[in-house]
């Protein structure tokens, strides 16, 4: 793998350039190979993986293999689609090349997904041949380049070999006194960061392999064996290695990023939020009816990610889609570690620091918890749309930035980002034609997927017009046009999510959500999930605050600054469903990680003392992640018992029916069929709420009068019941009923005769009221 520079300065400051020697300054100028493009045998690689998947696909359906299919064709269309299209771009970094090439494909169907879509013109197999072919043109075009050029390299190779054949042969069997140093240096350049990354993933995946389960109170580590813990002891390991010693830690950066909803995706093989189960219901709807159904909600109006999922659902032939949503945070979150990578070589001059910028955000996330939903790929989209724009083209000679920069005083504490010592020349500020139109694609494809998404970027992208790093000046009207445009055509559904008096009432807008009812105290787990991801974030903040404090205070410094501020703009105008902070600290966080990767570090630290505190920094943001996002998995994760009662529930239930959820909502995976706008959820708070709990409490007396509350309260053509052990965790976690009681009321209704079971499973059962009327009286 090619060397990178450290995310940390090396003890030896020389090490990069042999005439820093001489230097009193110990200031670092990145290596040469540390922005080498991909070479041509890797481009061919990438094209052959391509030419495999769509070996795989042709063969899926010559062959009626519905397993080939159902694998293939999700990898072609939402990652690899757009792999041939880079490939005739110019070269670039391995990471920039993945990046533009997942982002491409992801923005190509989602784009010809809602076109099918919203026009009604469903033609998912019609249009995966047209995409295939043109793939294949464009496709041969890039492998028979590619293989000219790397034997073009090749011939050159062994030219250059030959000339300096006759050089060797005079020096063969002189003393080298270097020779044990390069012996050295060899050896310090092994492979050991990929080996030690592939060892750790391989150790996770057959861990989780080995505990597949549903969830439980302790959550994903309580389930895992020592080989999982050993594994990410390898993988946190292999990072603060490569990022004190100068090697690239992009792999183990990006597998860390990904690996806890990895393992969880292979242990509960069901979404991770409840809520996806409501998504998976707009794209069964879109695949039954043809096209969305305008006007009906506010998910068929924003379904640009739900449209493309729908076509490549079509194509693959994928009954439920639960997989995809299962999954897709697995694809989703390293590709928000690398975007932000990209993101912040913006503004930092050495990979390492932007690597380690770009994985800090991505390990802050689980405030947001990334799973199968529009907001995850809106994100995606963002950084990419704010790399394009910061990212235009740089002069190949001094800037005047450059040449008036100060020198390091000796002994001065200088950070690899700081533009004052950088010998990278800053970006001209101009953004070219063909990154206008790609941030018009992007922009586009924001636009039909999120509501908010565009207008956090826009205020992020006019922070940087106003201090001229962006030009031209209209370039996010690239973005929030599109917005409102789509936002005007689909006005009618906005009128519950527009609040005027909301607007400017910044400090309710501010506040998480509320749990109105609930009589317990919440466990220290629930506060801990929360707090922790939040203290961390607080502290990235301080870091980014001490970074420009140090700093010389120039324009990039004061926009980054600002930019972390324009979130803010949105709890301004709304509370987003009392959800707002958490948006705010998303489109936070990326420039406050980039502000404090900035932060200096001491010059003349050992090497072991430098690997130390690394790791030390390590280990706190990834036991935060991990616990962050699995420790409420027993009431957040949509077991998979209680997703198959839900769906027997739509599957089996005529129009015009109810269930009667004896808990929260927010814990059902409800409305996940085409029938979802046909049927009713009924929570407990709407029948009046919950009954005492304690040791007082009888489970029969409440059951009998929910029963009673629903058939006289709730008209409906058919009456059901669900009992899952996800809602009795979801009531005990959030206070209001302990797990005990619900466990007893469960018991309740199963010694109800009125109650015939439909689907029953280990922790979930679906009961049917046999006589509605009986119970009415």
């Amino acid at each position: 793998m090619t060397r990178a520079d450290s995310a940390l300065t090396s003890a030896r400051p020389d090490s990069a350039i042999p005439d820093l020697v001489s230097r009193s300054e110990p200031t670092l100028v990145p290596t040469r190979d540390a922005y080498t493009v991909m070479s041509p045998a890797w481009r061919l690689a990438a094209a052959g993986l391509v030419w495999l998947t769509l070996l795989v696909i042709g063969l899926g359906f010559a062959t009626q293999a519905s397993i080939l299919r159902e694998a293939a064709v999700p990898v072609f269309l939402l990652l690899e689609l757009g792999i041939a299209p880079t490939l005739l771009a110019a070269p670039m970094r391995a990471s920039r090349f993945t990046l533009v090439a997942v982002v491409t494909s992801l923005a190509s169907t989602v784009l010809i997904g809602s076109a099918m879509s919203r026009t009604h013109v469903w033609q998912p197999a019609e249009l995966m041949t047209t995409v295939t072919m043109v793939t294949i043109v464009l496709l041969t075009t890039a492998t028979v380049r590619e293989a000219m050029t790397l034997g073009l390299d090749r011939a050159a190779r062994l030219d250059a070999a030959a000339r300096s054949s006759a050089t060797v042969d005079q020096v063969e069997g002189s003393a080298d006194p270097d020779a044990e140093e390069a012996r050295l240096v060899a050896l310090r350049r092994r492979p050991w960061v990929p080996i030690a990354t592939a060892v750790g993933l391989v150790l996770v995946i057959a861990s989780s392999l080995l505990v597949r389960s549903d969830p439980t109170p302790g959550g994903l580590v309580s389930l895992e064996g020592p080989g999982w813990f050993v594994g990410m002891a390898l993988l946190v390991a292999a990072a603060a290695f490569a990022l004190a010693t100068h090697r690239s830690p992009a792999l183990p950066l990006t597998v860390l990023s990904g690996v806890v909803v990895l393992s969880q995706a292979i242990v509960y093989g069901t979404p991770t939020m409840v809520s996806a189960a409501r998504h998976v219901g707009i794209i069964d709807s879109i695949r039954v009816n043809g096209g969305v159904t305008l006007g009906q909600d506010i998910f068929q109006s924003w379904a640009g990610l739900f449209s493309g999922v729908a076509w490549v659902a079509d194509v693959a032939g994928i009954r439920d889609v639960m997989v995809i949503a299962t999954w897709w945070p697995v694809m989703i979150t390293p590709m928000i570690a690398i975007a932000a990578t990209v993101l912040a070589r913006r503004f930092l001059a050495h990979d390492g620091r932007a690597w380690f910028a770009g994985s800090l955000f991505a390990l802050t996330l689980t405030l947001n918890t990334i799973y199968f939903s529009p907001q995850s790929l809106g994100i995606v989209l963002a950084l990419c749309i704010l790399a394009l724009a910061l990212g235009a083209g740089r002069p190949s000679g001094p800037t005047s930035f450059a040449a008036t920069s100060r020198a390091a005083a000796p002994g001065e504490l200088i950070a690899d980002g700081d533009p004052a010592h950088s010998a990278r020349p800053r970006a001209s500020g101009v953004v070219g034609w063909w990154r206008l139109g790609a941030i018009l694609a992007l922009g586009c494809t924001l636009a039909i997927t999120h509501q908010i998404s565009p207008y956090l970027t826009t205020a992020a992208l006019g922070v940087f017009v106003v201090f001229r790093l962006v030009r031209p000046w209209w370039t996010p009207v690239l973005v929030v046009g599109p917005a409102l445009l789509w936002a005007a055509a689909n006005r009618s559904v906005l009128g519950t999510f527009i609040t005027p008096a909301a607007a400017g009432n910044v400090l309710d807008n501010a506040a998480p959500p509320v749990h109105d009812g609930a009589t317990l105290a919440k466990p220290l787990v629930n506060t801990l999930a929360f707090g922790l991801p939040a203290a961390v974030l607080v502290l990235v903040g301080v870091a980014a605050l001490a970074a420009f404090l140090v700093h010389r205070k120039g324009r990039q410094q004061w926009a980054l600054v600002l930019a972390a501020a324009s979130p803010v703009s949105l709890i301004v105008a709304t509370n987003y469903g009392a959800e707002g902070i958490f948006r705010v600290t998303l489109f936070a966080a990326p420039w406050l990680c980039i502000l404090a990767a900035m932060l200096p570090w001491p010059q003349r630290l050992t090497r072991r003392a430098t690997t130390t505190a690394v790791a030390a920094v390590l280990v706190v943001v990834v036991g935060v992640n991990v616990y962050g996002n699995t420790a409420l998995d027993w009431n957040r994760v949509a077991s998979a018992d209680t997703t198959r009662a839900t769906l027997a529930f739509e599957t089996e239930a005529p129009a015009g029916s109810a269930l009667l959820v004896p808990g929260n909502g927010n814990a059902t995976p409800g409305a996940r069929t085409a029938k979802y706008s046909e049927l009713q959820y009924v929570p407990r708070d709407s029948l009046g709420g919950y009954a005492d709990t304690g040791p007082g409490y009888d489970a029969e007396a409440d059951e009998r009068e929910l029963t009673r509350e629903f058939a006289l309260g709730w008209e409906a053509t058919d009456y059901y019941v669900i009992v899952s052990d996800v809602l009795g965790a979801y009531d005990e976690r959030y206070g209001f009923q302990s797990y005990a009681d619900y466990e007893r009321l469960g018991r309740a209704f199963a010694g109800d005769v009125r109650w015939q079971v439909v689907y029953t499973s280990p922790t979930a059962t679906l009961y049917r009221l046999t006589d509605p009327a009986a119970v009415r009286g």
